[in-house]
């Protein structure tokens, strides 16, 4: 859904993916859980910036769908939207 919403931007740039392998480096890494998607270190959902619950988790997201288990297209749109 990232590819998607990166192409209807127009935006042709790298995608950095990291593999978080154990609690220290979700700590290090102020990893928030998976599915965790930030654009320029900004975490997409915008609920989630202040959080500071780090660790090997499953994530949940609050969307116009209901809560969700992957930030929504709209989401991530926003926050691409933001960073260009």
């Amino acid at each position: 859904m990232l590819a998607e919403a990166m192409e209807e931007l127009g935006i042709d740039q790298p995608v950095e993916v990291i593999d978080v392998r154990g609690e220290q480096e979700a700590q290090q890494l102020k990893f928030l859980g998976s599915p965790t998607i930030r654009v320029n270190g900004q975490d997409v959902d915008p609920a989630a910036r202040e959080a500071i619950d780090y660790g090997m988790e499953c994530r949940l997201y609050r969307t116009e769908e209901g809560t969700v288990g992957w930030p929504s297209k709209a989401m991530m749109l926003a926050a691409l939207k933001a960073a260009v």
